[in-house]
This record gives structure tokens, sequence and C-alpha cells, in this order.
């Protein structure tokens, strides 16, 4: 852990604080779930994505892309192996948009938010289109874009909302 541990971070105090966010992506995962079922078919409001979201602007890339496995692997343990792979695809695809934006744009946290569900979308897609064998997965990609921009919008406020109160327990290593 010392390689993805941040300098001047304790390893004691990163291990305290990974374990929160864990706990906390997590719960909201469980959240994430019990809406889920007043949504339509395969869409997810993407509230554990704050967390990650979080830990790429507080800790750093390395940090987010471990909770962002972790994440994929909780969903595989709790919901099966096709859960676990759309995770870890959708998962990973939004990381790297997330990161990317953050890293070199000035775009909002909404915009950024959008973007990474975006992409956490269009990675579940490709992830369905291998697993079933069949491109047409992709037809539905419409409905998931649209639902991306509402749940954008959403985790972007709430982000901008804890990021203040989140940095003062995580102090900036950038």
């Amino acid at each position: 852990m010392a390689g993805i541990r941040p300098k001047g971070m304790s390893y004691s105090r990163y291990t305290a604080v990974m374990g929160v966010l864990f706990a906390a992506a997590a719960v909201l995962n469980m959240l994430d779930s019990a809406f889920s079922a007043f949504l339509p078919a395969g869409i997810r409001a993407g509230l554990s994505n704050i967390v990650i979201m979080t830990a790429i602007l507080g800790i750093n890339l390395p940090s987010a892309f471990l909770l962002t496995l972790l994440k994929a692997i909780l969903v595989l343990v709790t919901r099966g192996f096709t859960a676990g792979v759309m995770s870890f695809c959708g998962g990973t695809a939004a990381f790297a948009v997330t990161a990317l934006l953050f890293g070199k744009t000035k775009a909002s946290y909404i915009m950024v938010s959008i973007s990474g569900a975006i992409s956490h979308s269009l990675g579940q897609l490709a992830a369905a289109a291998f697993l079933l064998e069949n491109v047409s997965v992709f037809a539905y990609f419409a409905v998931l874009a649209a639902s991306s921009v509402v749940t954008g919008i959403c985790t972007g406020a709430a982000l901008k909302a804890v990021m203040p109160m989140v940095m003062k327990m995580i102090p900036a290593n950038k």
C-alpha cells in the first residue's frame, strides 16, 4: 500500500480513510439497489460513484481505482458474476473518464458526473454485449444516456455539497 498511499499521509490514517470511503461506497451501493426497484430496468442512481469522485479529488488516482475495484468485488460477491463484470466494466470506464476530466479540464462536478455516468453505461453495455454475444443491447443506450444525465446531475450536486466537509477530513494531496 505504500505505493498507493499519498506522501505525507500515515499508513494508519490512509487505512482509516480508505475504510470509511469503502464503507460509504458499500452503503450507497445498497441504497442504490433499494432505489433501483422503483426505476426502469438497468437504471441505477450511481450514488456510490460520489465516493469514487471524492477519492479522485481528495486522495489520488490509484486509491480511487482501488475503491472502484473493491466496489466491483463487493458486487461480485453480493450479486453474482454478471453483476460483478458489469460493475467492473462500468466502473472502470467511469473512473477513466472522470479521472481524465478532473485532471485535464475545469469541467464542473456536474459535467464530470454526467460524463462518468454515461461512460459507466457504455462500459456496462459493452460488458453485456460481450456476455450475451449480441450487440443489440446498445439499442438501450438512449434510455441509459437520458437517465445518466439525470443521475449525473444529482450525484454531481451531491459531490459539490459534500466536498468541502470531506476535504476537512481528507486534506488535498495535490
